[in-house]
């Protein structure tokens, strides 16, 4: 068992040091949050990119990219922004399934949140403050409730339901971008620790998960994902998601066999 977790960290290691570097960013949608600066803007941008990270890399950065020409200072240009201005500009908006009237409808409920709470950052520590039990799942529940009551709308399918069966993979990848800080994550919040996140359940994650026995479930839910984060925890307890960019990078770009054969790892 030794001499396995041994091999597992040499290979997550040097998969970190080939592919957890900020050109390869390019490829993920935490790119488009590298054009601010300011906190309150990055909790925006970053959530919009998140959310809209569904799909095929190339349209969705499409869509991301018409959606932030809405406001130049997100923060501050989006309390400005009426409903009817917003639904206007995404009139003819569609990404797959999602037309512009639910994100139309998501967009003023992230607005309304920030009227109460004053950022997405400060909303999202009340309610990790509120929770009887801290940990993400509960946290998402009460985030969702929260933003679908101040966009008076379900908004389907692009916030998932952390009650129901799905992995919730895009809002996992929101907060560990807010929570981690290094050249791919932004670290803007102190609230969560990075042992407390739960590993976004992408295609590439999944497959790596499988391949390397940190799950035997083919289904990609939220409890294989607290499967496979406790399976990161053994190797780095502390930051169990240090691994979860550079995994990604390598399976986009095709290298994940590669990587696999020259560890001693049956593909």
């Amino acid at each position: 068992m030794e001499v396995q977790k041994y091999r597992l960290k040499k290979l997550l290691e040097y998969v970190y040091k080939q592919y957890h570097k900020r050109e390869n960013a390019i490829h993920d949608p935490v790119h488009w949050v590298y054009n601010y600066e300011k906190i309150e803007d990055m909790e925006i941008v970053g959530f919009i990119s998140a959310l809209l990270a569904f799909g095929n890399a190339k349209a969705f950065n499409k869509k991301i990219e018409y959606i932030l020409k809405l406001w130049r200072r997100p923060s501050e240009d989006i309390m400005n922004t009426t409903d009817r201005e917003i639904k206007t500009y995404l009139s003819g908006f569609r990404h797959r399934f999602v037309d512009g009237e639910v994100v139309a409808k998501l967009l003023v409920g992230v607005r309304n949140f920030i009227k109460e709470y004053g950022s997405i950052g400060n909303g999202m520590r009340l309610h990790w403050e509120k929770i009887i039990k801290r940990d993400l799942r509960n946290l998402l529940v009460e985030f969702s409730k929260d933003i679908r009551g101040k966009a008076d709308d379900k908004l389907n399918f692009i916030i998932p339901d952390p009650e129901k069966k799905g992995s919730c993979k895009r809002l996992l990848l929101y907060i560990r971008w807010m929570v981690r800080k290094d050249e791919i994550d932004l670290g803007c919040w102190d609230f969560i620790s990075r042992k407390d996140l739960v590993i976004p359940l992408d295609t590439h994650i999944h497959q790596w998960a499988l391949t390397l026995g940190l799950t035997s479930s083919k289904i990609a839910n939220y409890g294989t994902a607290l499967e496979i984060t406790e399976g990161f925890k053994e190797i780095s307890p502390s930051d169990p998601l240090k691994y979860d960019f550079s995994l990604c990078m390598a399976g986009m770009l095709g290298e994940k066999e590669k990587m696999l054969k020259k560890f001693g790892f049956q593909i």
